[in-house]
């Protein structure tokens, strides 16, 4: 059972409401954000902890043992502290999280009730969402390399070595129309076939990139369907930076990047499938000689 400092514990038992939660976000660059459910500042451990239009915290699942724990937070962004800019670049990726109860009546009668570190997080309907991850998550990662058929770099990286700078993977198209938030026609990329910037990224004056699910291409125009809506209106005859995108097969980086000698994948690494088979006379390359 959990004990508290004893004025902590006497207001617990007092029935009075005269308890807060309070949240310390410290991100990875050293910036320190303090929230509180509270209706007003509350300073306390070198940090003030600022009310937050539509703060709000779910409540903590846990179990006993080294169990992955986790819980929800969000606020409303009308605090300038919270910028979409950081958002969107990831400043808040990974940063830790302090969860405290506090006495408002006096801010020094507090205890910390857990800590952890940001999962996803995301913008949804003028509001922050976060996920809170506690420290046994960590033990859920996957540590090293995963062996797969698939190349585990990231397009354009140290390891994968494309410049993606090229004109033959980047270029830039003009807004043409938004039939819908998802949805941008686009012209000035008539030299790129249907399917080039398919898993790649669209970019607006330096914003963060945004992920296309999908390229075509019907003769007069180029349209692209994002995986979601943006979170800044594209405008008509806006600019917009369009990179390849890469399926990370064996085949795609052989023809589309001609990066074969970078490739992280196994794509001979047999299967499930071919681990069950036998060999038969029809299936034919059986001479022992090389797959590629």
């Amino acid at each position: 059972m959990r004990s508290f400092d004893p004025l902590l514990q006497a207001a617990l038992e007092s029935g009075s409401t005269t308890l807060c939660r309070c949240v310390r976000i410290i991100r990875k660059d050293g910036v320190t954000l303090g929230f509180t459910d509270h209706d007003a500042s509350l300073t306390f451990n070198g940090t003030t902890f600022e009310p937050a239009d539509g703060f709000e915290a779910s409540e903590e699942s846990a179990a006993l043992g080294p169990a992955a724990s986790e819980w929800d937070m969000r606020a409303a962004l009308t605090d300038a502290r919270l910028t979409d800019a950081d958002l969107m670049s990831g400043c808040y990726d990974e940063a830790r999280v302090e969860t405290f109860l506090v006495d408002w009546q006096d801010p020094s009668t507090n205890a910390i009730l857990s800590t952890g570190t940001l999962g996803d997080v995301s913008r949804r309907d003028g509001a922050f969402h976060a996920e809170v991850r506690g420290p046994f998550a960590a033990f859920d990662r996957v540590r090293g390399r995963v062996f797969g058929a698939r190349c585990d770099a990231e397009l354009g990286d140290s390891r994968c070595g494309v410049a993606l700078d090229d004109a033959a993977y980047s270029a830039t198209g003009t807004v043409l129309d938004v039939p819908a938030p998802h949805i941008v026609e686009l012209d000035g990329l008539d030299a790129y076939a249907a399917g080039h910037f398919t898993g790649g990224t669209i970019q607006v004056d330096g914003h963060a990139p945004m992920r296309v699910r999908s390229h075509g291409y019907d003769g007069s125009k180029t349209t692209l369907t994002l995986w979601r809506a943006p979170e800044i209106p594209l405008a008509m005859g806006a600019a917009i930076i369009v990179r390849a995108g890469c399926d990370k097969s064996f085949a795609t980086c052989k023809a589309k990047f001609a990066n074969t000698v970078n490739f992280r994948g196994f794509p001979h690494m047999p299967g499930d499938d071919f681990a069950l088979s036998y060999p038969n006379r029809s299936d034919g390359n059986l001479d022992g000689g090389s797959l590629s």
